[in-house]
């Protein structure tokens, strides 16, 4: 974390002193307001990278003179590309954000006020509930605009588990789901994936179904012993055999939709039944299997206060933009414009308006209608607000402190009960 405040804090003075080099540059070369070129980030898969794409295209079709340059990267490498280009004021126009991160960037200066935009129309939010608005505000300025809404959801291989005798709970607990896991195992040699070395939301849902809060403003939310069943799937789960082997993930990227092991490789082995992602990485997923696949809420001892319904990403304009006008006109175009709504379709989940629902109701695919109906029928009517922002600390938890504990675990290097202990004092000295 010290390291990342490091790049942070050095990214915001150079900002500053880049930003008063560019105004004293543009007296005398131009208004910097003046580029039509924008450049544009987020991390994805190919099937999204496709569609931005032919969005990106559509948008430089209906605006003469307008050059895009897209920039896609793997969830992985994009938060580490995005800090290095902070520090050399040089971030993208306009970025892809998570939930996770937005507190981090407004703290340190790296994104922009999005209200005089949206106060002069530029960026139309008339079809936008004020409940969606509000995950994109900090400080009474909105910052981010979502660019769909999702939940978190088990995409988990239905076809193997039909043929297996073996039917999905439309709800259970950690114990419930290590007894299903073992069993799915025993009966077809396909192993488990517990969202290995991915972010904290798992671990953060299994808190907010004890009704407990994973990060706080000053501190972690909840102990060791809080945290320990959830560290305790990692042990039993490699001790039975059931969880796939660290050496797995050696070979591929994890987090990765494209190489995700319920999609991806052949032997039951290094495969999965289950996938812990988000609503709107079905699609992508079920294009690269001919199994079909389906969704079901993350185990929780409270499923209905775990749950949530999160913005799949938002759009933000960064501090280094040099025509933050014509930057608000693309996230415009991306929210309210007919051709771009049904290009992404749910890529990104469900379109945050209202009117642009109502357009893509009628081309909804089947798979697309199935996440429309579990958002709507399942998790909506049984989840709870989501957790605000998390703080600046959560960052490093997410992309060191908790990958490391667990890959541990599954070297066998630590017990449950001593990855519950190093994560409550590693992450807290992260603060």
């Amino acid at each position: 974390m010290k390291n990342i405040k490091k790049i942070l804090a050095g990214a915001t003075a150079v900002a500053t002193l880049m930003a008063m080099a560019a105004c004293g540059s543009s007296n005398e070369s131009g208004d910097a307001s003046d580029s039509q070129n924008l450049t544009i980030a987020w991390w994805g898969n190919q099937d999204r990278n496709e569609k931005q794409d032919a969005v990106d295209k559509a948008f430089e079709a209906a605006n003469e003179g307008v050059s895009i340059d897209g920039q896609p990267s793997e969830w992985s490498d994009y938060w580490q590309k995005l800090s290095t280009s902070a520090a050399g004021d040089s971030m993208p126009d306009v970025i892809a954000m998570d939930y996770s991160y937005f507190n981090e960037y407004v703290e340190n200066g790296l994104i922009i006020p999005l209200d005089e935009y949206i106060e002069d129309g530029t960026i139309d939010t008339t079809n936008i509930d004020e409940s969606i608005l509000a995950s994109g505000q900090k400080d009474g300025s909105q910052y981010l605009i979502s660019s769909g809404s999702s939940s978190p959801a088990m995409i988990y291989n239905k076809t193997l588990l039909d043929e297996a005798g073996i039917e999905m709970p439309e709800e259970m607990d950690l114990d419930e789901f290590k007894a299903l896991a073992k069993e799915v195992y025993e009966k077809t040699g396909v192993k488990t994936n517990f969202r290995y070395y991915e972010a904290s939301e798992l671990l953060e849902y299994v808190m907010r179904g004890e009704g407990k809060t994973l990060f706080e403003d000053e501190g972690l939310g909840v102990t060791a012993e809080d945290v320990e069943p959830y560290f305790d799937v990692y042990e039993e789960g490699i001790s039975e055999g059931w969880h796939i082997s660290p050496e797995v993930f050696a070979e591929i990227t994890a987090g990765s939709v494209d190489q995700d092991p319920v999609v991806y490789g052949s032997d039951p082995s290094s495969m999965s039944w289950v996938s812990f992602k988000f609503t709107s990485q079905m699609p992508a997923m079920q294009a690269l299997t001919d199994d079909d696949l389906a969704l079901a809420p993350w185990p929780a001892a409270d499923v209905t206060a775990a749950n949530y319904i999160k913005p799949g990403q938002f759009w933000a304009i960064s501090k280094s933009c040099e025509n933050p006008q014509l930057a608000a006109e693309f996230i415009n175009y991306y929210t309210n414009n007919e051709e771009a709504v049904t290009t992404m379709g749910t890529d990104r989940g469900l379109p945050v308006s209202s009117a642009m629902m109502t357009v893509l109701e009628e081309q909804l695919s089947a798979d697309e209608q199935e996440i429309a109906t579990f958002l709507n029928d399942v998790v909506t009517p049984n989840s709870s607000a989501i957790n605000p922002p998390s703080p600046a600390a959560a960052s490093t938890v997410n992309s060191q402190t908790l990958p490391e504990i667990e890959e541990n675990i599954l070297y066998g290097a630590i017990t449950a009960k001593d990855a519950a202990a190093t994560f409550v004092e590693e992450a807290n000295a992260a603060y």
